[in-house]
């Protein structure tokens, strides 16, 4: 049984009763429980009917009554019901000062890398991150995203220091790809460009600059004699530019036809070079100075505008549908997103691990989103009072009081139990009081 049917429930047995008290009373007109049985029933009955009426009240107007006055008062005063709710969680349940002090004492940044690794898992997170990024290049501007990004690029390079962070990149690639084979295809495309005449040309121009600059230095005695002697073994043959030029061609097509052994030893002391630099990069002090440097300059002479913008668009070209690009350490394949995607997922987790044992990024980062929070919550704090508004002007009265009455019933049926409970009590003790101390006590006096 509900609290309401039980509060009905006590409403109906007063009303039986108070009808069998009159019954008893005209039947046994002089018994004294016969109105002590009246009184109970009369008082407690009024205390019901008193209490289902206060409780209606606060609803609507008792049987449609609405000339009734302070009736209906959840409805009649619904503004004023919509402001101070708004005022409470504006002010109080959600204030500036509470939400500052509860955003001071949780760390973004931990939580996330304890969500990325234990929660969510780093595989996921760089899916997920991966579809967002594919959804946003597809339908991007790519010259208004790329000055937003110059500016927080340069903002976010300046206190960041790059040469760990280079230095896992690289030795993430030299990991994890085949870098010789990467080597081969820089060297089979140097091979095609070097084989052609215009190679051999110019190395022929560069030699004739080469024997005018020579010609052309110190006094004037000194240059008609140079130019005797060149003219002289030009004329015996000892000096054939055309010949050198040939010869220096053919010596760099034997050269580029070398290296494409992988084993050549500059290859193989290339690749070495480039694991030490790795090194260097993540573990030298003098590096990261170096890089700072530079980095610094770059920023202050340099804007990413136009090479975001480039590779934006780029990177929406290699990923749009049909991209014809070649993959280009695998022979006659396209490249697909689902390469990129296994690239940047691999290149994400290196960098992941850098992330977390760079206590000083962490920091950093905590420190720009705190800064993010609280300037995000002294010009936005307004919108909860507006969204909480925009949510209760959407209730009609009848939904607001029957949001209202659903969350509060129960109790305020126990008004009404309390009340018929409490009427009955009292009407005995009334009873009790004028029959057995007020009225005795007048006969004796």
């Amino acid at each position: 049984m509900t609290m309401k049917q039980k509060a009905n429930a006590s409403l109906l047995l007063l009303a039986l009763l108070f009808t069998g008290a009159a019954a008893c009373l005209y039947v046994y007109p002089g018994q004294w429980w016969a109105k002590m049985l009246l009184y109970t029933a009369e008082a407690g009955l009024v205390g019901a009917l008193a209490d289902l009426f206060a409780v209606t009240a606060l609803f609507r107007s008792p049987m449609g009554m609405k000339w009734i006055p302070h009736t209906g008062i959840i409805p009649r005063n619904r503004d004023k019901l919509v402001d101070g709710v708004v005022q409470m969680v504006e002010e109080q349940l959600l204030s500036k000062e509470l939400l500052r002090e509860r955003l001071s004492r949780f760390r973004l940044v931990e939580t996330l890398i304890h969500w990325v690794d234990h929660k969510k898992g780093l595989q996921a997170v760089a899916a997920q991150v991966w579809m967002l990024a594919l959804s946003f290049l597809r339908r991007m501007d790519a010259k208004e995203w790329s000055e937003q990004l110059d500016g927080h690029a340069r903002k976010a390079l300046a206190g960041v220091n790059l040469a760990p962070y280079s230095g896992a990149a690289l030795k993430w690639v030299l990991n994890h790809s085949d870098v010789q084979k990467w080597l081969g295809h820089i060297v089979d495309y140097a091979a095609e460009k070097t084989a052609g005449d215009e190679i051999r040309q110019a190395i022929a121009d560069m030699l004739a600059a080469e024997k005018n600059k020579f010609v052309s230095e110190g006094g004037s005695f000194t240059r008609w004699l140079k130019q005797k002697l060149v003219d002289f073994a030009e004329a015996a043959d000892a000096i054939n530019l055309e010949e050198a030029a040939e010869t220096l061609h053919r010596d760099l097509q034997s050269f580029m036809e070398s290296l494409k052994n992988p084993q050549h030893e500059l290859r193989i002391m290339l690749v070495e070079r480039l694991h030490e630099l790795a090194d260097h990069l993540e573990n030298s002090d003098d590096a990261a100075k170096t890089i700072d440097e530079w980095k610094r300059d770059v920023l202050l002479h340099l804007s990413f505008q136009p090479a975001i913008q480039g590779l934006l668009e780029a990177v929406a070209g290699m990923l749009a549908p049909g991209s014809d690009m070649k993959y280009i350490v695998a022979d006659n394949r396209t490249l697909q997103p689902e390469d990129i995607q296994q690239w940047m997922t691999g290149l994400f987790s290196s960098y992941w691990e850098t992330f977390k044992a760079d206590k000083d990024i962490q920091e950093q980062l905590e420190g720009y989103a705190g800064q993010f929070l609280a300037q995000t919550i002294e010009s936005e704090h307004a919108v909860i009072g507006v969204i909480v508004r925009r949510t209760l002007d959407d209730f009609t009265e009848e939904r607001l009081v029957h949001f209202i009455e659903e969350k509060v019933d129960t109790d305020l049926q126990r008004i009404r139990l309390n009340g018929a409970l409490i009427g009955s009590a009292v009407g005995a003790l009334l009873f009790l009081f004028l029959h057995g101390v007020y009225q005795p006590l007048l006969d004796l006096l």
